[in-house]
């Protein structure tokens, strides 16, 4: 991750791209703007195959904004 905090979660979601996440770790599909977005963030990630859609994803690890939040608020 960059030195500046980037909200990959909410850029990502503000772009429509389809997510899905595990506890913290946010995925995205990887579509070529998905990964753009990503990318120039500065987020690390990984590619996966989604097994239900046979789509290719990247995995965000502690990139999923809500499970943080929630985290705070308890």
């Amino acid at each position: 991750m960059s030195a500046e905090y980037v909200n990959v979660y909410q850029l990502l979601k503000d772009a429509g791209v389809p997510l899905d996440n595990h506890e913290s770790d946010l995925y995205a599909e990887a579509t070529p703007e998905a990964v753009a977005i990503v990318k120039a963030s500065g987020w690390s990630f990984t590619y996966f195959r989604n097994e239900a859609t046979g789509r290719l994803n990247m995995d965000l690890p502690f990139a999923f904004t809500p499970w943080w939040d929630a985290k705070v608020r308890s």
